[in-house]
């Protein structure tokens, strides 16, 4: 644990030295929860039941934050290190496959989970200012299950995702268009709920979060298989 905080201060310290990546990663969850409040905003004055209505399309953008804003870091935290010329001394550590992994996904992983909870929590207090109160249902538990356990499946499904593609490839632009496919888990539920008309199914939110558990750990393990330490070592340019 004590080479893993290491590490996580070690690319914690990186990152916020790269304000294209820093700002990046800011301006999407304040971008986003903007929208959703303004979407919140026009229900004032309008019946409870066309408030809960957008309320609970607003809330799914917070479906889609915790998948975002993880790619553009995790996908820094190993091709733009190759391009820095940084990852090599890393890899020259004693820290195993494992940690180094585990170590790089937390620190894309855990500041997403803040942003998004923390731009949630504000949403919630300004939707209460503006409509008077949140409407009757529309915080239910599956839509509490979705922000606060399916989101961090989520995230960790982007970032494993990114990993493996950035460890793979030394192009920045490439490993970005390809991480894209990341988000793909977190549509499903839109366009679930967009079909059926509903605000969230705790049957839905219950299967994609069992599957996503199963996906996480294969590719956890893929990405360590298909990392090759040796291989960025000795051949990468």
């Amino acid at each position: 644990m004590g080479r893993l905080r290491v590490l996580m201060m070690k690319e914690w310290e990186e990152l916020s030295k790269i304000k294209m990546v820093l700002y990046g990663a800011l301006f999407l969850p304040l971008f986003m929860g903007g929208l959703a409040g303004f979407m919140v905003w026009q229900g004032q004055g309008l019946p409870p039941e066309a408030q809960a209505t957008l309320l609970n399309t607003a809330l799914m953008y917070f479906l889609v934050l915790p998948v975002m804003i993880p790619v553009t870091l995790a996908v820094y935290s190993i091709v733009g290190e190759k391009e820095q010329g940084t990852l090599e001394p890393l890899l020259a550590t004693p820290l195993t496959d494992w940690e180094i992994f585990v170590g790089k996904a937390l620190v894309a992983v855990l500041p997403s989970l803040a942003l998004t909870w923390g731009v949630f929590s504000l949403f919630l207090a300004a939707a209460h200012v503006m409509l008077g109160g949140i409407p009757t249902g529309v915080l239910s538990i599956p839509w509490l299950l979705s922000i606060f356990i399916l989101s961090p499946l989520l995230a960790v499904f982007a970032v494993l995702v990114s990993m493996i593609v950035s460890s793979r490839t030394s192009d920045p632009r490439a490993a970005y268009q390809f991480s894209s496919l990341a988000v793909v888990p977190s549509l499903i539920p839109l366009i679930v709920y967009s079909i059926q008309m509903v605000a969230v199914n705790l049957l839905l939110v219950i299967l994609e979060g069992g599957i996503l558990v199963v996906l996480n750990t294969l590719l956890l393990y893929l990405a360590v298989q298909l990392f090759r330490r040796e291989e960025i070592l000795t051949r990468w340019k």
